[in-house]
């Protein structure tokens, strides 16, 4: 009788634990910015917790990580969509830690045409020969593995800021026609900028990259933790080194024209779990978090 009885107490328990994890999940409102999104796009995810317990949130088969507010009632974190997304609904998972209990939401990608640039550049830099061609995989390897690598732990905090204020002059997303052949689409943004001016680091992060790249010439990437990557192209000097940890604001380098450039100005781009986004949209959801 006694053992029936621990037995009946002991699910009696369980019951009671698992009906408080679905309660606590169900009392944490989740809110999404929007239940659309493009190509390209992201959204910003925001759960209120308890006791600074951090939920698991999945997106296309891929962690999200969540950081806390500085009173801990509050998490948030990003669902990006890449450039080349296929349209269509996903599933986003959040997971309550210990208890594991899930609840399921709906986040819509929608095609975006973001339009065509064309470009006219010296043949030299358009047709490779052999040689610069193997310098130029060798270098695409070498970003690859960066945007592949594990996520460490997020250094970043919100809000974002430009690297640096010149106006736009080549939009993302753009597909871009170089000497009347098709190429990639811009997956960053081209900002205009007087030669030398200095450039900052978007966010809290350590840089992982410096080096100088056919396409790209003097390149700076850093990693702000979290899956989320930012990289600074076409520099006229760089002020940083690989490993330096930097806090937002901080100084990488100055505006150039290295690289495959016809004239000053910073290509900026944003990987966030290596899907490639808009830069702005980023800075720009990011500033709903100082509200």
């Amino acid at each position: 009788m006694r053992w029936t009885t621990l037995l009946c107490i002991f699910i009696g328990s369980q019951l009671l634990s698992g009906f408080c994890a679905v309660m606590a999940l169900s009392q944490s409102p989740i809110h999404l910015s929007s239940s659309t999104i493009a190509q390209g796009d992201l959204c910003l995810i925001r759960i209120r917790v308890e006791n600074g317990n951090i939920p698991q949130v999945l997106w296309m088969g891929k962690e999200v990580f969540l950081i806390p507010d500085p009173e801990k009632t509050e998490c948030y974190g990003y669902l990006a969509a890449d450039l080349t997304a296929k349209p269509g609904h996903y599933k986003v998972l959040v997971r309550m830690p210990g208890s594991g209990a899930e609840k399921h939401l709906e986040l819509e990608i929608c095609e975006k045409d973001y339009g065509v640039r064309r470009l006219t550049l010296p043949k030299k830099m358009v047709d490779l020969d052999s040689r610069t061609l193997e310098r130029v995989k060798k270098e695409s390897k070498r970003m690859e593995g960066l945007w592949e690598a594990e996520p460490s732990p997020p250094l970043w905090t919100n809000p974002f800021i430009r690297p640096i204020s010149g106006k736009v002059v080549g939009p993302f997303g753009q597909r871009s026609i170089i000497n009347d052949q098709p190429r990639s689409p811009h997956s960053g943004v081209d900002l205009k900028s007087e030669r030398g001016a200095p450039i900052k680091a978007i966010n809290h992060g350590r840089v992982v990259l410096t080096d100088d790249h056919f396409f790209t010439g003097l390149t700076v990437v850093i990693d702000h933790g979290g899956g989320i990557q930012s990289m600074y192209f076409h520099l006229g000097r760089i002020d940083v080194q690989k490993g330096e940890r930097v806090t937002k604001g901080h100084i990488l380098g100055l505006v150039g024209s290295t690289g495959r450039a016809t004239g000053p100005h910073l290509h900026w781009g944003i990987r966030i779990n290596g899907d490639r986004i808009d830069p702005l949209r980023l800075v720009a959801l990011s500033e709903q978090l100082e509200e």
